[in-house]
C-alpha cells in the first residue's frame, strides 16, 4: 500500500509520517526501515527503491519512507513511477513532501491517482487551530477545558503554528490538570511577542489614537535591547506585511485562506491585517515607509534623537 503525505504544516506531517512507522513497526516487530531522501540525492531514488525490492527486503516486511521526491524532474518522475510498478501492489511505501508540490508535477500526479490513502496537512485556520488545542491538550490530560478568551489569548500570541501551538498546550495542560484553563493561566506560560505588540501599536495609531500608540511603542523600545532601532526594524516588517495583504485585497482578492497561499503569510495572520485594510490605504502605507527611512538615515547620523524619531512618526503618519 502507499501512502502519499504533503502540505506546508511540517509539523503535523511529520508526525503523521511518525506514526505510520511505528504502526507499521508495531505490526511487523520484525520489519525494516529504509529512508530515501530525495533532497540530498534525487537522481539516486529509483535506483535504492529497486535496490531494496532486489535485496528481497519485502519478504520480511520492509516500508520505504520517501521524502521530497513529489517535485523532481519528469525524467526521475518517470523513473520512480516505473520502480513503484516493479515493486507490486503489496509494496509498503509512504511518499511524503513538506511543501506544496504543483499540479504539474509528475510523480505527484501519478500517486494521487495511485496511493492507497492521500493526506493533505495545510496551515490550520483560526476555527482549526481551536480545535487543535483542545485535543493536544486532551491528548495528556483527558479532563481539561478551556475558557473561550484562553483560548483567544493562545491562538493570538501563537498564530496557527501547528508545532507551537501543541507545545503550549500540553504544557499549560499539564500545569493546570482537570478542570478549565483560564486567560490568567495562559499569561504564565505566554507572552505577545514584538511583532504582535507593533501590530497593536499600529492599529492604535491608525484608529486615531495616537498617544496609546507611542505609550506602546515606547514601552516596547525600553524593554528591548535592542531599543528603537530595532522597533523601526518592526515596523518596517509590519508595514510591508500589510502592504503584501493591501496588494492582493485591491486586486479583488478578500479571502484569508486565498491571500495567505498567494502571500506565504499565515491565515491567521492575515485575517487580523485584512481587519483593518479600511485604516491602512495604500498611500499610507507607503508614506510611513518612506518616513521610517528618513527618520532612521537622521539617527544614524545623530541629526535627531532615537525617542524624538519615534515621537515624530506617530505624530506624523
Amino acid at each position: 500500500m502507499i501512502v502519499l503525505l504533503t502540505g506546508k504544516d511540517r509539523f503535523r506531517l511529520v508526525r503523521r509520517r511518525t506514526e505510520l512507522k511505528k504502526g507499521f513497526l508495531a505490526k511487523y516487530p520484525s520489519g525494516s526501515i529504509i529512508i530515501i531522501d530525495a533532497s540530498t540525492d534525487p537522481a539516486s531514488v529509483s535506483r535504492k527503491m529497486l535496490e531494496a525490492g532486489s535485496a528481497d527486503l519485502f519478504s520480511s516486511e520492509c516500508l520505504l519512507d520517501v521524502r521530497e521526491a513529489l517535485s523532481l524532474p519528469d525524467d526521475d518522475a518517470r523513473a520512480i513511477s516505473d520502480a513503484i510498478k516493479r515493486l507490486g501492489k503489496n509494496a509498503s511505501m509512504v511518499f511524503s513532501q513538506t511543501d506544496a508540490p504543483k499540479a504539474k508535477d509528475k510523480l505527484f500526479g501519478y500517486l494521487k491517482k495511485h496511493a492507497g490513502k492521500v493526506e493533505l496537512f495545510e496551515p490550520l485556520s483560526s476555527r482549526e487551530a481551536e480545535s487543535f488545542v483542545i485535543a493536544e491538550a486532551k491528548a495528556v490530560v483527558p479532563g481539561v477545558t478551556f475558557s473561550r478568551s484562553a483560548l483567544a489569548k493562545i491562538i493570538s500570541v501563537c498564530g496557527t503554528d501547528s508545532a507551537r501551538l501543541s507545545s503550549e498546550a500540553v504544557k499549560i495542560a499539564q500545569f493546570r490538570g482537570e478542570g478549565e484553563v483560564s486567560v490568567q493561566d495562559v499569561d504564565l506560560f505566554l507572552r505577545e511577542d514584538s511583532h504582535e505588540k507593533v501590530f497593536v501599536a499600529l492599529d492604535a495609531l491608525v484608529s486615531g489614537n495616537r498617544g496609546r500608540a507611542l505609550e506602546l511603542l515606547l514601552h516596547e523600545a525600553r524593554s528591548d535591547s535592542g531599543g528603537i532601532h530595532k522597533l523601526f526594524g518592526l515596523l518596517a516588517w509590519q508595514i510591508r506585511e500589510l502592504f503584501k495583504v493591501r496588494g492582493e485585497y485591491d486586486r479583488g482578492n478578500m479571502r484569508a485562506d486565498d491571500i495567505a497561499r498567494a502571500t506565504g503569510m499565515k491565515p491567521f495572520v492575515v485575517g487580523k491585517l485584512l481587519s483593518r485594510m479600511g485604516v491602512f490605504s495604500l498611500s499610507r502605507l507607503k508614506s510611513g515607509l518612506s518616513l521610517l527611512a528618513d527618520l532612521d538615515a537622521d539617527m544614524k547620523i545623530g541629526k535627531i534623537e532615537p525617542e524624538l524619531a519615534l515621537t515624530l512618526f506617530v505624530e506624523k503618519l
